[in-house]
């Protein structure tokens, strides 16, 4: 493991079995993780009026889902279980942290996220085909909205497995993966919307690193499609000339269609999924702004689309702070405010991605390359 720098973004160079993956992993964001765990805690003590529970309750709530973890991806397991033996932590703690975006949903299934607080809003994601880009190069990125504290752990993995294709995972220290991409030009990238039919199953970070563990677009889909969800994600994924937008929600899902290139923000969009929305859980029209924004602009630069021009899309404020470049409102908490942690733009088939922590409307991008 060789620990670089980008922007004060920690870069992990990781490989071996899965094992040694995960402890090289918890053994160089060591105080880093013990520190996430305690902040995480706080977020979701503020963040659950109505459903108090004390951290212990919360990660037996975790452990509950094992068993499907264990069936799903045995090796992502050992991971976990690399990473907590390097921190020097519990398991359980680490299995609570890749649980951090589903927890709600699962603590209180039928309510989603009506528990929620109002403030709340999320991610924006964009996936352009080769047909609507300026240089016929597939590209793939999101805006990673949550509260502001998640930014400070912000890490880059960049794993060689002894099988698979070698993978470049934008995450958070403890985390098996938010998103990314692999040598096999897969790109992925992701969005919460809040499903009514969460239940104990595979958690999101799983699901995210088994795609990226594909050496084919079909198989990573499928992956996405047909595994035994938790709750509710928009999966989009890139290779091989093709694109997909994968509303899903614990048990169903449904492809959306591509012209050229789409945006998905939090809420339901197509017509069989709809149902499953949680009933007022956006208590404000965020969402539908930043889609119609999202969408607005990829039509107008339809044939013209570059990386450039997409980090300019991650800068948006419209209806601020509300916005793709999110903001919290002023005089809020760490723990409370949601916030661009960062915004990413991909070339899969070249194998780089394009990072920028913290709002982009004031941050840099930075080249990393798998």
């Amino acid at each position: 493991m060789t620990p670089t720098t980008t922007a004060a973004i920690p870069v992990l160079d990781l490989s071996g079995t899965p094992y040694e993956i995960g402890h090289a992993h918890g053994s160089a964001l060591r105080e880093t993780i013990r520190e996430f765990i305690g902040s995480i805690a706080r977020v979701h003590q503020l963040n659950n009026p109505w459903l108090c529970a004390g951290h212990g309750q919360l990660l037996d709530f975790c452990m509950r889902n094992l068993g499907f973890l264990e069936k799903f991806s045995p090796d992502l397991v050992q991971e976990m279980r690399g990473i907590a033996d390097g921190a020097g932590v519990e398991f359980a703690e680490i299995v609570h942290l890749n649980m951090f975006l589903e927890l709600e949903d699962l603590r209180a299934p039928g309510l989603g996220a009506r528990i929620l607080p109002d403030g709340l809003w999320g991610c924006t994601t964009f996936n352009v085909l080769p047909e609507a880009s300026a240089d016929g190069r597939a590209c793939i990125g999101q805006t990673y909205d949550m509260e502001r504290c998640y930014e400070r752990f912000l890490c880059v993995l960049r794993i060689r497995p002894q099988q698979g294709p070698a993978m470049l995972v934008v995450s958070f220290a403890g985390v098996l993966g938010l998103n990314g991409l692999n040598g096999a030009g897969v790109g992925a990238v992701i969005n919460k919307v809040a499903a009514t039919d969460a239940r104990p199953g595979v958690i999101y970070p799983f699901i995210m690193r088994k795609a990226l563990a594909a050496e084919r677009i079909g198989d990573a889909l499928g992956s996405v499609i047909f595994s035994p969800r938790a709750t509710g994600i928009n999966y989009q994924l890139a290779g091989a000339g093709v694109a997909f937008c994968a509303e899903t929600s614990a048990a169903s899902y449904e492809l959306l269609e591509i012209d050229g290139a789409i945006a998905h923000t939090n809420h339901f969009v197509g017509s069989t999924m709809r149902r499953y929305e949680t009933p007022n859980w956006l208590s404000h029209g965020g969402s539908m702004v930043r889609k119609q924004v999202a969408d607005r602009f990829l039509k107008a630069h339809r044939g013209a689309l570059t990386p450039d021009l997409l980090k300019e899309l991650t800068r948006d404020h419209t209806n601020h702070p509300r916005c793709i470049c999110a903001h919290g409102f002023p005089g809020e908490a760490d723990e409370t405010a949601f916030h661009t942690c960062f915004a990413v733009v991909m070339d899969p088939d070249a194998g780089w991605l394009d990072l920028c922590a913290g709002n982009p409307c004031t941050g840099a991008y930075r080249r990393i390359t798998l």
